[in-house]
């Protein structure tokens, strides 16, 4: 399985279908348990591939029990990593109180906001399990995930899953890279959104002489190359945000135009510096024994312009 999996505990086929319109969109996985009893088989057979748990309170209307409630501690067994949401329409203080006693994560209400919060929510949530699942990892085990991640992304066919794959593999390549662990995706503001954003704490050359506290990533997962357009739009982003965030990585892995290394080789004055990384650097990276190694390769190559 990829990153990003989500299992829904749910009676409700029309907040079912909300739910995996909403996720899917967003490139994550999900599964989907229409009862209690169905919810504790999905556990047992992929609690450990789990990310979220989206469990309704209420599994059997509006009169039935609290009975999802019930499903947080086995979600707590069989699914390690994944954290707990517990949503329902009929909230009082007693199940808040009861949820967060038994280990929930967190509890939202549906109500105007729940779509918006849901996504926030799950999307913070699969940020903390994925640190988890790395840190707990030998590093065979991290090239093995991070090659499984690969092969999906270069295999995907729908875009906005292919894009958020990349997205993924980019964010967990940065955080088994010593220095480079603090990664946000799809960071917004009210002009923009970027695709990675990394605080850079490296404590090595060259990075720790590079006078940029932030890191940019950009994702372009086409089976076409990049061209100047890209790069140009790319070198914007790097240069307004107040000369904190100087470096950008630039991730194709359809490779990159003529004129992508044309437009870059004009931009050789400026402070700012892109650095191209297409489908054999990220081999390279996932492969490495040493990653640090591999970032410093490709910003001398990127500095020199090497090919």
């Amino acid at each position: 399985m990829s990153p990003g999996q989500v299992l829904i505990v749910d009676d409700d086929p029309d907040f079912v279908a909300i739910y995996r319109e909403m996720l899917e969109e967003q490139g994550l996985g999900v599964m989907v348990a229409h009862t209690a009893e169905d919810g504790i088989r999905s556990l047992e057979r992929f609690g450990r591939e789990l990310d979220v748990v989206v469990l309704d309170q209420k599994l059997r209307g509006p009169g039935g029990p609290d009975s999802g409630l019930e499903l947080i501690a086995r979600s707590d067994a069989l699914a390690p990593f994944a954290k707990t949401i517990v949503v329902t329409a009929y909230a009082t203080d007693d199940a808040v109180g009861r949820a967060f006693e038994l280990g929930a994560y967190d509890y939202l209400v549906k109500n105007g906001a729940f779509s918006a919060l849901l996504r926030a929510k799950i999307r913070n949530a699969v940020e903390i399990t994925s640190e988890r699942r790395l840190a707990a990892l030998s590093h065979d085990q991290t090239v093995a995930g991070l090659s499984n991640l690969w092969t999906r992304t270069r295999e995907e066919r729908d875009r906005n899953r292919k894009g958020r794959l990349l997205e993924e593999l980019v964010k967990s390549l940065f955080r088994v890279t010593p220095g480079f662990e603090r990664v946000e995706t799809r960071l917004k503001n009210e002009v923009e959104e970027l695709d990675i954003v990394v605080e850079n704490r490296a404590s090595h050359a060259p990075w720790i002489a590079e006078d940029a506290p932030y890191v940019l990533g950009e994702c372009k997962n086409w089976s076409s190359s990049c061209g100047a357009l890209e790069f140009r739009d790319f070198h914007a982003k790097l240069t307004t945000k107040f000369g904190r965030a100087k470096v950008g990585f630039f991730f194709a892995p359809g490779g990159f135009t003529s004129a992508f290394h044309t437009e870059r080789t004009s931009r050789r004055q400026s402070d700012v510096l892109v650095i191209p990384v297409d489908a054999s650097d990220l081999e390279r990276w996932i492969d490495a024994e040493d990653r640090v190694d591999v970032l410093r390769t490709l910003h001398k190559r990127a500095v020199f312009e090497l090919r």
